[in-house]
């Protein structure tokens, strides 16, 4: 039973990660500190970058489309999970079939990636091209403060 508790911990987490992962990572000093506006307000960023009200309407839609598909994707890759450690609790499990279902496995956190990649991609195509490059200038700030090395390597 704990197994089940530690499961629906990690994938709560999982989409609360995934939801805002387009909007909260992008923003200066990463969230979570309770000085910082980022950490409370999703859309700070955004609002950094100047967007009107309609256009904060139309993030936030897209983001509830995006947390509504990923909450169907969280229960199915819930049960693959619980699938799996079925197989693992065998004595003598079919390489088959556990090949299957990491293959399972992984397709469902893939595409997961893959949604929030065009989650980024449906916001900025909401933006304006001076609110883009104010976005992508906040960013990179906050990259290089965040690593301590302004201007250090590739990405």
């Amino acid at each position: 039973m704990k197994f089940l508790t530690f499961l629906s911990f990690a994938a709560s987490l999982t989409v609360a990660s995934l939801a805002f992962a387009g909007t909260v990572s992008a923003q200066p000093g990463g969230g979570g500190s309770a000085q910082n506006p980022a950490a409370s307000d999703p859309m700070y960023i955004y609002k950094q970058v100047g967007i009107n009200s309609e256009q904060e309407g139309e993030i936030r839609k897209q983001v509830k489309d995006f947390e509504s598909a990923q909450r169907v994707r969280l229960k199915l890759l819930i049960n693959l999970v619980k699938d799996m450690r079925s197989l693992q609790l065998q004595a003598d499990p079919s390489e088959e079939e556990v090949l299957a279902k990491q293959t399972e496995i992984n397709n469902v956190t893939s595409q997961s990636a893959l949604e929030r990649v065009k989650l980024m991609l449906k916001i900025r195509a909401i933006l304006t091209p001076a609110q883009k490059q104010k976005l992508v200038d906040l960013v990179k700030s906050s990259s290089e403060q965040g690593s301590g090395n302004a201007g250090g390597g590739g990405q």
